[in-house]
């Protein structure tokens, strides 16, 4: 079974913060130049399931967010596989705090000092020092945070790279209430990348992002609603997908192919 399509990143992105609403639906859409993929997507409570056909088959994959794992569900063969949640991949859930809102989550094993208040791209923020030690050797972030939504305004890292973020607020998409964050990276040598995200006001997560012209992920027809908690387990009639065994198969149809 394969891995569904990158949807998911629109959700544990960088720059994702905190979930107001406890659960809601959406049609998430993937748009790469001409390729146009989609699924019906299910949020409970910072788990999501994503239902799909792939290759003509009902697909869903999960990501339990609670129990730290992933799940792939095949929905006509009745077959599931599962693997541990990278730490870089869970979300957090809650209510927005008027604490500051500490970097380190984003980094295991960082250090993290508050440095101060001040002003940046024109909006309230927060100072940051993030120290990241990878094989014995100091890696260091500055990082600004917008004091209001937690949305990082600017990252400068020792190496040179960096990043700049300019928010619009009072913007509507899809009938929702959306703020616009234009962003920047750069490159030590000048270089520059420009991108596009829209959080949901409500939500407090991206609902859309556009690179390159022609790289768009979007949620669309979202719908405040309960989610069941049974979309996110594996069904009792569903039995584990032996990759070993498909794989020992695999090689024997080689070697009898490889005879005649």
């Amino acid at each position: 079974m394969k891995t569904l399509l990158t949807f998911f990143l629109l959700f544990y992105s960088t720059y994702s913060t905190l979930l107001h609403a406890a659960s809601f639906t959406a049609d998430a859409v993937q748009i790469r130049g001409e390729s146009v993929s989609h699924a019906k997507m299910y949020w409970l409570d910072g788990n999501v399931r994503f239902e799909y056909t792939e290759d003509g088959v009902p697909m869903a994959q999960i990501f339990d967010n609670k129990n730290n794992k992933i799940i792939w569900l095949d929905s006509e063969n009745k077959y599931y596989l599962e693997r541990e949640m990278p730490e870089s991949e869970r979300v957090n859930t809650g209510k927005k705090s008027n604490k500051n809102n500490d970097p380190c989550k984003q980094f295991v094993g960082a250090e993290c000092v508050f440095l101060k208040k001040t002003t940046m791209n024109g909006r309230e923020a927060e100072k940051w020092l993030i120290t990241l030690t990878t094989n014995g050797q100091d890696f260091h972030v500055f990082q600004w945070i917008d004091t209001s939504y937690k949305n990082i305004l600017r990252q400068e890292n020792s190496d040179g790279t960096g990043l700049s973020v300019e928010i619009k607020e009072d913007q509507e998409m899809n009938g929702r209430k959306v703020r616009k964050l234009t962003m920047l990276a750069f490159t030590s040598s000048g270089e520059e990348k420009q991108g596009t995200q829209w959080y949901d006001n409500e939500l407090d997560i991206v609902v859309k992002q556009e690179y390159q012209n022609d790289v768009v992920d979007e949620l669309r027809n979202i719908t405040i609603d309960k989610v069941s908690k049974k979309l996110f387990s594996v069904p009792k009639d569903y039995a584990l997908f032996d990759t070993s065994l498909k794989t020992a198969q695999q090689q024997k149809v080689d070697v009898i192919l490889d005879k005649n």
